[in-house]
């Protein structure tokens, strides 16, 4: 969570969550935007993963006068609304931390063209954007990527964790939603802590299925596009079609708060990508969205 000058609310908040599901084929740990609010006008914003969010839930319900959120609303004058941002897995593989310092080697954009370096023996999980002008309703719009990787390396990149499942190194579109609906089951595999998650949680995240660009080597180019107008192009975090999910889908297209793409190998979309030396790698991405 991000701390801001006159926070007066004391909170218990672990991000590194042991929530890891069994067989989802969407992602292997998730996240998810939250804000609190407190009444002295005090508040924070942050993301977390979703065991911590079922328990930082139980825990700002304790605390009098203060609310938890999942509007990014209520967060516009606290997080970045513009730029794009990577977010890499810590050390312990449970969550995830955008590279925000010059030191932490940033995300660089230049009009429609972003690019960053790959870190050896770090697992990249996102490129995101929460900009205005390229979130909100995207239910006609067709999402372009030309990717871009360049550099010495020979041979695919690696991914994190496969769950047994041989799928290359790959990147796909992905988009988050705040607004998105439908139930709270069936859970993926185990049941975490504090039971089923809110109705409507799997809904809020998406990634493009089939469309993907796989990553073999340090040097290639590929353009790919996915249309949020055809809900079968996409698959939520419990792993369901869009085309089955259809309200839920529409409502989520409708209200976008963050979008980008996502990296990930073997049976899962996210759970983050590597080079396999120390080559520098340069990821480039040109994004762009039309009707």
């Amino acid at each position: 969570m991000r701390r801001f000058t006159g926070i007066a609310c004391t909170l218990a908040i672990v991000l590194a969550a042991t929530f890891t599901p069994a067989q989802n084929i969407a992602r292997a740990v998730d996240a998810t935007d939250v804000t609190i609010t407190c009444g002295d006008g005090s508040a924070m914003t942050g993301t977390v993963t979703l065991n911590t969010l079922l328990a930082l839930t139980q825990e700002v319900q304790t605390m009098t006068g203060c609310a938890l959120s999942t509007d990014p609303s209520l967060a516009v004058s606290l997080t970045d609304q513009t730029g794009w941002t990577v977010y890499d897995y810590n050390p312990s593989g449970q969550a995830i931390s955008p590279r925000k310092s010059p030191s932490s080697l940033p995300a660089m954009t230049s009009g429609a063209t972003t690019t960053f370096v790959f870190k050896p023996d770090i697992f990249t999980a996102l490129l995101t954007t929460t900009d205005r002008d390229l979130t909100g309703d995207l239910s006609a719009m067709t999402l372009t990527d030309t990717v871009i990787v360049s550099g010495p390396q020979i041979g695919p990149f690696q991914y994190r964790d496969g769950d047994g499942c041989i799928h290359p190194a790959n990147v796909r579109f992905y988009f988050t939603s705040a607004r998105a609906s439908g139930p709270s089951f069936p859970a993926p595999g185990t049941p975490v802590k504090g039971g089923l998650p809110p109705a409507g949680f799997y809904t809020q995240f998406w990634w493009s299925n089939p469309t993907e660009v796989q990553l073999f080597n340090g040097s290639m180019s590929q353009t790919i596009t996915a249309s949020l107008a055809t809900a079968g192009n996409w698959s939520d975090w419990d792993g369901q079609n869009g085309a089955t999910q259809l309200d839920a889908f529409m409502t989520a297209a409708a209200n976008v708060k963050s979008v980008g793409l996502s990296f990930g190998g073997g049976c899962f979309f996210e759970n983050g990508v590597t080079e396999t030396g120390d080559f520098n790698e340069m990821f480039s991405s040109t994004f762009t969205e039309a009707p």
